[in-house]
């Protein structure tokens, strides 16, 4: 196994654990509430390590990742979300080229497929949380649980729409409505995209 495998896989874990483990037990008081912080600085470095020929944005993400850690060595919720949102913008960028790239469809592809998929999620839980800091009652029936924003970021992107947390503000609602139409465009596109990668890999052969 290479290193950017082993990152790819660090990469999956940390979002895996960050989103559905991690920060429902720091809301529970079970863990401490800057672990799930650390995880997403974490997911950031391995996220970098996955990325190949692409030395410059590995540059900015650690640069974001760097930022990210002072927030939260500070405390500082608004400084570390901005380094999160960023960091992980360009990590899902990043991300994206190296998934649709031309190429054979390895098990390296479709792991950083379904990485990117949960890093879009994690992007916008983050901008949700800096939002409600910055204004708050702009979502209607959240907490100030961070798990809060992440299950609604899930269920955005997915399209679930339970109703138990609305956004409210106007800002709220273009960057959820935006979040949606991303949601089903990114599964879309990323099948169509694998689909024609096999199939030139077949003829090829």
């Amino acid at each position: 196994m290479t290193t950017r495998d082993g990152a790819m896989h660090a990469l999956l874990v940390g979002l895996a654990v960050g989103l559905f483990v991690l920060q429902p037990l720091a809301d529970l008081g079970w863990v401490r509430q800057w672990l799930p912080g650390l995880v997403t600085l974490a997911t950031l470095l391995a996220g970098m390590l996955a990325l190949h020929r692409q030395a410059s944005m590995r540059w900015s993400i650690a640069a974001c990742g760097a930022v990210l850690a002072v927030g939260l060595a500070l405390r500082n919720d608004t400084l570390g979300g901005a380094g999160a949102i960023l960091g992980l913008a360009l990590l899902s960028f990043a991300l994206l080229r190296q998934v649709l790239a031309a190429g054979e469809v390895t098990r390296q592809r479709v792991e950083g497929a379904v990485a990117l998929y949960l890093l879009v999620a994690l992007l916008f839980a983050s901008a949700y949380e800096v939002l409600e800091a910055t204004m708050p009652g702009s979502f209607a029936g959240a907490t100030s649980l961070p798990q809060t924003f992440r299950y609604f970021s899930l269920v955005v992107q997915t399209s679930t729409g339970f109703g138990d947390i609305a956004p409210a503000a106007p800002l709220a609602r273009t960057i959820a409505a935006l979040q949606a139409v991303m949601g089903q465009m990114f599964i879309a596109i990323l099948l169509a995209r694998l689909v024609s990668l096999e199939l030139k890999a077949e003829r090829r052969g």
